[in-house]
């Protein structure tokens, strides 16, 4: 298959994946429990006419087959509609949020996945040894490891030495920037650590056996007995060969380090997308949610799609 028609095929597939999520996303948060107008004025004493006209103002006393076809018009557009919360438009709010999400999450990939490798590369070169048996098992069991719990555990641990909550000290908010930038690093630390921890697993497990296989092909054994060193067989065979895989595996990764990250912004009050999103699941905010939902999958599925270009260059063998 040309590289064309695997690109048209993947991008077909992302194209209906996306609709099939802006379904169920639109019905999701209508079967919650819960009115979002009487949660939005139960501090309020209002009329039944005003009642109404809040329901006009957001678009709820349509049918839901119209309210359906209304929302997938504005999301052609990006227009999100109105948060209940918040009073304002939907899209502004995550598009302020959401670089905090992407700086967190950018941060513990590349930690990841460094570490990953690194150790992944260890374990397979003494592969069946000690070292191997002790990373893969000490891997395995963070990555069993709920995100909460190792938030938590994570928070209490490093309570006295790091800040485990929000993104800046406020007393700092006009020192220099770069007091202030050495500050968001420490607020950084605990959040990123927290996700790397879960991701290292997965990387090094993958990494190990990709190398603990490419170790016994045969031009291995033509380099060993070419007496090239074990640092030239690493990086010349092994680290090239291996690249495929982890390359594939981090866009498929892609959706589970994003709700690893939801998690660990509620426990650390980290202000990101997920904390955005705790806040509108409680306030019954489906406008917020779907809005949220709908930019994470948007997220996600061109992520994973690039994945697959990238793989395909990389590897032109690959099918559809």
């Amino acid at each position: 298959m040309s590289t064309h028609k695997y690109i048209l095929h993947r991008l077909i597939d992302s194209i209906s994946t996306l609709f099939f999520i802006i379904v169920a996303n639109f019905f999701l948060f209508r079967l919650m429990p819960g009115d979002p107008i009487k949660l939005m004025i139960k501090s309020y004493r209002l009329t039944q006419s005003m009642i109404a006209h809040l329901n006009q103002l957001y678009g709820l006393d349509k049918p839901m087959w119209q309210q359906f076809f209304i929302y997938i018009k504005n999301l052609l557009t990006f227009d999100l509609g109105m948060s209940f919360k918040y009073h304002t438009a939907a899209f502004p709010l995550i598009l302020d949020k959401i670089g905090n999400s992407i700086l967190l999450l950018l941060a513990a990939i590349t930690l990841a996945m460094i570490i990953g490798i690194v150790l992944g590369l260890v374990a397979g070169w003494f592969h069946g040894k000690p070292v191997d048996i002790s990373l893969v098992t000490s891997s395995l069991f963070f990555y069993c490891m709920p995100t909460f719990w190792i938030a938590m555990v994570f928070a209490a641990a490093f309570i006295s030495i790091l800040p485990i909550s929000g993104m800046h000290t406020l007393t700092l908010y006009n020192a220099s920037w770069f007091v202030r930038l050495l500050d968001l690093g420490k607020h950084l630390i605990l959040p990123t650590l927290v996700i790397t921890i879960l991701y290292i697993g997965e990387m090094l497990i993958l990494a190990r056996n990709e190398v603990s296989n490419i170790l016994t092909q045969d031009y291995i054994n033509t380099a060993k007995a070419r007496g090239l060193t074990p640092r030239q067989i690493i990086f010349r065979h092994v680290l090239r060969n291996a690249s495929l895989p982890l390359i594939s595996n981090a866009g498929i990764s892609f959706a589970f380090l994003v709700g690893g990250s939801l998690q660990a912004e509620i426990i650390f009050s980290w202000p990101g997308i997920g904390r955005l999103m705790y806040g509108a699941a409680i306030a019954r905010d489906y406008t917020l949610l779907q809005g949220s939902f709908y930019i994470l999958s948007l997220a996600v599925i061109t992520a994973n799609f690039l994945t697959d270009i990238a793989y395909k260059y990389l590897d032109p063998r690959v099918e559809y």
